[in-house]
């Protein structure tokens, strides 16, 4: 037989330790600071140890009680994971994901976390395919692929993310105070070999524009991208991979206009893939990621 204390009593044992104090603990259990101070002792009589010694208002924990708190929290974290398998067995193991090298490192890498915390019990793999590749990664449960939707995905389920959208952005460093960018004068920093998406742009706002001095050539926006915050030139953004750079200031648009993707990303995969719960849970993630963060134009610095 396994010699264990009541639930309660480690509960308010964990909370008080971790936070210090009596009173946040009691708050964040929702109950009052005599009820924690009760438990405590409830748990201290079983063990016949002192776990804490009074400081004003704060709690400090004996060497026993420093001793006992990571087993508790670990055993806390075993039991909200097996919980967590029980409500949703599938939502454990690994779940491989595939995306272009841009959209990898400039915007999922970055969510990314925010599902390992909220889904620990599933491993993801994170690879990189070539940005234009319009074939599904074998090796992939789920893969985002940038391009116009009329690759033939018959045997896949296939459905967009967001609105894609493309405008020109640099570092803060190439304005000059109250004087617009002289676009004309700049090097332009290309995602394409084609220039196309530079070009759409131009063609768009800036007809009278024919030529720049230089031009700088890249293997995917994600490298554009950082030659544009190292100063290098002016680069197209969009709505996905330019958004936390601009955020963070180390971009900026210089011009308000912008014009729709010629692609977007899709999300695909196997049809037979679809039952997967955790494939599934992933992709609902991420539609919310995009929907409450991403799914606009970021603001004008």
């Amino acid at each position: 037989m396994r010699r264990l204390p009541p639930l309660n009593p480690l509960r308010a044992f964990e909370s008080a330790a971790r936070h210090q104090h009596f009173a946040r603990a009691a708050e964040e259990l929702c109950v009052t600071n005599s009820a924690v101070s009760h438990q405590v002792k409830a748990l201290e009589a079983a063990l016949g140890v002192s776990l804490f010694e009074k400081e004003g208002r704060n709690a400090k924990l004996t060497q026993v009680g420093q001793n006992l708190l990571p087993a508790i929290q670990e055993a806390f974290d075993i039991i909200s994971q097996a919980c967590e398998k029980a409500i949703e067995p599938g939502l454990s193991g690994r779940l491989v994901i595939s995306a272009p090298p841009e959209l990898a490192s400039k915007w999922l890498i970055k969510q990314i976390g925010d599902f390992a915390v909220r889904y620990p019990s599933i491993d993801v793999s994170l690879l990189v395919h070539p940005s234009d590749a319009q074939n599904i990664n074998a090796q992939a449960d789920l893969s985002i692929i940038y391009g116009a939707g009329d690759a033939d995905w018959n045997r896949f389920w296939a459905t967009p993310i967001t609105q894609m959208e493309f405008f020109p952005v640099c570092s803060p460093a190439l304005l000059q105070a109250d004087k617009p960018l002289n676009l004309s004068a700049q090097r332009l920093l290309h995602d394409d070999q084609d220039g196309k998406t530079w070009a759409t742009w131009l063609g768009a706002h800036a007809p009278h524009i024919l030529n720049t001095p230089q031009h700088l050539n890249f293997a995917h926006a994600g490298l554009s991208l950082e030659a544009a915050i190292a100063g290098y030139g002016v680069a197209i953004g969009d709505n996905l991979t330019a958004t936390a750079d601009l955020n963070a200031g180390k971009l900026v648009r210089p011009f308000i206009e912008s014009v729709p993707s010629l692609g977007n990303y899709y999300l695909v995969a196997e049809k037979r893939k679809r039952s997967d719960a955790k494939l599934n849970t992933f992709i609902d993630w991420l539609q919310n990621q995009i929907n409450s963060k991403f799914n606009h134009s970021p603001a004008l610095d």
